[in-house]
C-alpha cells in the first residue's frame, strides 16, 4: 500500500480537523503505541465498510491480543500483506485529524534523528483526547482568515546596530533560512522578539515561540500581540488536560496564530507557519529526558526548514551545536556593531586570588569595596555561588586545584572510612591522599556554598537584607539595601526582586569552582551563566586564581566568538562538539561490556568507542552521524528483540 508523499504545506493552507472528502479507502497503515524498537513499523488494517479514515486520525485496533491505540499514517486501496490475515480497525476515535502529512514528516524526522520509534515521538507529541473539549470545538465556527499586509511594516529603531536587513526579509517572507542572534548587552530581546513576531503575522502567517524560563518575558510579548488568538502553553497556564487538548485544538484549527512555551511546545500544530523562535538556545532545559530524548533547538529548526517558514534561535553565548551549524553555513549570524557591544557591555574587574597575601579570605578587596559601596548606595548587590548548602567538594588549600576521584576524576567530598573521602558519580570510597598536581597535603572547600555565603556576607554587611536564593523562582529581597546571595537555578531572564533596576554589582565569588568541574562543557557552561547574571548590572567582580582563563577574558571583552575560536581548537583534538557528535549508550552494568563490543563492531571505523564506564554508559564520538546512526538501527531492533533495556541518547547533555 503506497503511503502518500510528503508535501510542502501551502502558504494560504494548512491541516484541518475535518476529513477531506475522498474516496474509501479498503486499507489503513497504523502505528501502534507499543515500546519495543524491532515493532517500530506500521501494520495494515482493514477499514470497515462505510467508515472513513485519513491520515493522522485515532484509532483503536487489535495487536497481539489487545486493543491498543493506533495513528492512522497512510491509507489505500491495496495491501501487500495477504488479505485474509490483515484485521479490521476496531473503532475510529473522533473526526480530528491529529496530524497531516508534514507533521507526520517532523514526527519521523524526529525518531530518525534522536533513536526513538515513532511511536514514542507521537505519544510525546500528542496531548491525551478530551471528548468534551472536541464537542466544544464544534462549536467554535471557521476561524478569521488572517489578513496579510500589502508592505512589511517598518522594523523598531532598535534593529539598526544590527546586521539584521536579511532577517527582517526572511521574516517577512519565509523560505526556510534559519538565523542566529546575539543581542546586544542592554537589548530589551522581549521588544524586539515581539517586533519580529508582529512582522510575521502581518505577513498573515502564525509564529511559534519557544522559551525555557517559565518567566521569561519573551513568549508574553508575542502573546500580548494576539489576544485571545494566542495560546500559553507554558506550565499553569493552560490547566489539566482539558485545557492541553484545547489549545492543541485552537492551533490545529488555525484559531491561534501565535503558540509560545517551554520545549513541549515546539509540537504545537500551528497553520501557515512563518517564524519559529527560540529564546537562549543553549539552555539545557530544552533537552528532554525521555524518549524520544530530543532537543527542542533542533527540532524547531527542523520544523521550520520542512514548513519552509524562518528560524531564529537567540543566545548570549551560542551551544556548541548552534556554533557548528553557523560555521557551516546553516546559521546565518545576526550580531550587533562591535563598537556599540563593547561600549554597553558591563565594567569587569577580575580579583586575581592567586596574588592575595591570605588566600582563605572569602572575598577580595575589590570585591569587600563592591558590596560595601552598594549598601552605602542603598542598592541592591547579586553574590552569584557555585552550589547550595554549605559547600562540600573539596580542593587543595595549597594550590587551589579540585581534588580528583581516582577512578572516574569526579569530585570528591568529605564521607570515606576512617574520616577519608568519598566520589558520589562512581561511588569509590578511600582515604584521604596528597594533591596529585602540588603534593600539599592540607584541603578544604573548593567554593562555599550560598548558604555560607549568606551568613558571612550578613555578618559584615549588617544594614543589608541578605538573602540566600536557591532554585527557581526562588523570593529575593524585599527592601534596600540588599544582596542576593543565588545559585544557578535563581539565574533567569529577569529577576522580579530587581524589578527595572540594575543591580550594583554582580559578584562571582568562586569563578574557579565553576571552571574546574569535572565537565567537558565547564568553561562554556561558566560562561554562558555569567553573562546572563552581568545582564543585570553595570559591574561585575570575577575572583580567580585564572585571570587569564579564555572563558574569563571573554567575559571582560565581552567577546563569545573569541572564547568558542579558542574552544575549538581544544575539543577538536579531543573529538567532542562541535568538532564531533555524542552518543550515549546506556546498558545494564551486566551487559554493557558486550554492548560495547557490539558497537565496535557494528559502527563505521571512524567512529570511536569509549567505556562501558561504571554506570554501564558507552560513549560514541562520531564524525558522520548519519551514518552512525543508520549502523545503530540494527542493534536497537536487536537488543529490543532480546528485551535488554538498552537506552541510545543522541546529543546528550554532559555529565554535570
Amino acid at each position: 500500500m503506497g503511503a502518500h508523499g510528503p508535501r510542502r504545506r501551502p502558504a494560504g493552507g494548512g491541516g484541518s480537523v475535518a476529513i477531506p472528502a475522498a474516496a474509501p479507502a479498503a486499507y489503513a497503515r497504523v502505528v501502534v503505541e507499543v515500546a519495543p524498537a524491532h515493532l517500530d513499523r506500521p501494520f495494515d488494517y482493514a477499514v470497515p465498510d462505510g467508515v472513513a479514515v485519513a491520515v493522522g486520525q485515532r484509532v483503536r485496533v487489535p495487536f497481539a491480543g489487545r486493543r491498543v491505540t493506533g495513528w492512522v499514517v497512510a491509507t489505500g486501496r491495496e495491501t501487500a500483506t495477504d488479505p485474509a490475515r490483515v484485521k479490521p480497525i476496531l473503532a475510529v476515535q473522533g473526526t480530528v485529524r491529529w496530524f497531516d502529512d508534514d507533521d507526520l514528516r517532523l514526527f519521523r524526522w524526529v525518531a530518525d534523528r534522536y533513536c526513538a520509534s515513532l511511536a514514542d515521538v507521537l505519544r510525546h507529541a500528542l496531548p491525551p483526547r478530551v471528548a468534551a473539549v472536541e464537542a466544544e470545538a464544534a462549536d467554535w465556527g471557521p476561524p478569521a482568515a488572517p489578513a496579510g499586509a500589502e508592505r512589511p511594516p517598518c522594523p523598531t529603531p532598535a534593529w539598526r546596530p544590527y546586521d539584521a536587513s536579511a532577517l527582517l526579509r526572511a521574516v517577512w517572507r519565509p523560505s526556510g533560512s534559519a538565523f542566529m542572534w546575539r543581542p546586544l548587552p542592554r537589548e530589551d530581546v522581549a521588544a524586539l522578539a515581539g517586533d519580529l513576531v508582529a512582522r510575521c503575522l502581518a505577513a498573515g502567517r502564525s509564529a511559534l515561540v519557544l522559551a525555557p524560563d517559565p518567566a521569561s518575558p519573551v513568549p508574553d510579548a508575542a502573546l500580548a500581540l494576539v489576544g485571545t488568538a494566542g495560546v500559553d502553553l507554558r506550565p499553569g497556564a493552560t490547566a489539566g488536560e482539558r485545557g492541553r487538548y484545547r489549545a492543541f485544538l485552537r492551533c490545529r484549527t488555525g484559531h491561534a496564530r501565535v503558540a509560545a512555551g517551554e520545549r513541549s511546545a515546539v509540537f504545537a500544530p500551528l497553520r501557515d507557519l512563518g517564524l519559529v523562535l527560540v529564546d537562549d538556545e543553549a539552555n539545557a532545559a530544552y533537552k528532554e529526558r525521555r524518549s524520544p530524548r530530543h532537543h527542542a533547538r533542533d527540532v524547531a529548526l527542523a520544523r521550520a526548514r520542512l514548513a519552509g517558514a524562518t528560524a531564529l534561535v537567540v543566545a548570549d553565548l551560542p551551544s556548541a551545536r548552534a556554533w557548528r551549524l553557523a560555521a557551516e553555513g546553516h546559521l546565518t549570524p545576526v550580531t550587533g556593531d562591535r563598537g556599540v557591544e563593547r561600549a554597553q557591555a558591563p565594567h569587569v574587574d577580575v580579583a586575581d586570588l592567586s596574588r592575595q597575601a591570605t588566600p582563605r579570605t572569602r572575598l577580595a578587596p575589590p570585591a569587600g569595596r563592591a558590596l560595601a559601596a552598594a549598601v552605602r548606595g542603598d542598592r541592591a548587590a547579586v553574590v552569584l555561588a557555585t552550589r547550595g548548602g554549605q559547600g562540600a567538594v573539596l580542593a587543595c588549600r595549597d594550590c587551589g586545584n579540585r581534588l580528583p576521584c581516582p577512578v572516574c576524576d569526579g569530585a570528591l567530598r568529605p564521607g570515606g572510612p576512617d574520616d577519608g573521602w568519598a566520589c558520589p558519580a562512581c561511588e569509590w570510597r578511600g582515604p584521604a591522599f596528597a594533591c596529585p598536581a602540588c603534593g600539599g597535603t592540607r584541603r578544604s572547600p573548593l567554593a562555599a556554598g550560598a548558604g555560607r555565603l549568606a551568613q558571612e556576607i550578613a555578618r559584615a554587611h549588617p544594614r543589608a537584607e541578605v538573602v540566600r536564593m536557591e532554585g527557581f523562582d526562588a523570593p529575593g529581597p524585599a527592601g534596600r539595601p540588599a544582596i542576593g546571595v543565588l545559585t544557578r537555578g535563581s539565574v533567569v531572564a529577569r529577576p522580579a526582586w530587581l524589578g527595572r533596576e540594575a543591580a550594583a554589582v554582580a559578584l562571582v565569588a568562586d569563578a574557579d569552582a565553576l571552571l574546574a568541574r569535572p565537565s567537558l562543557d565547564a568553561a562554556e557552561d561558566a560562561l554562558r551563566l555569567w553573562l546572563a547574571v552581568a545582564r543585570w548590572t553595570d559591574h561585575v567582580v570575577v575572583q580567580t586564581r585564572q585571570p587569564r582563563h579564555p572563558a574569563v577574558q571573554a567575559l571582560v571583552r565581552w567577546d563569545p566568538d573569541g572564547f568558542w575560536r579558542a574552544e575549538c581548537e581544544r575539543r577538536a583534538a579531543l573529538r567532542y562538539p562541535p568538532a564531533a557528535s555524542l552518543v550515549l549508550v546506556n546498558a545494564p552494568a551486566g551487559a554493557a561490556a558486550e554492548v560495547a563490543e557490539a558497537l565496535r563492531e557494528a559502527l563505521p571505523p571512524d567512529d570511536e568507542v569509549l567505556g562501558p564506564g561504571p554506570d554501564g554508559g558507552v560513549l560514541v564520538k562520531s564524525g558522520d552521524l548519519r551514518g552512525t546512526l543508520d549502523a545503530l538501527a540494527p542493534l536497537r531492533h536487536a537488543w529490543a528483540r532480546a528485551d535488554a533495556k538498552v537506552r541510545v541518547d543522541v546529543d546528550p547533555l554532559p555529565t554535570p
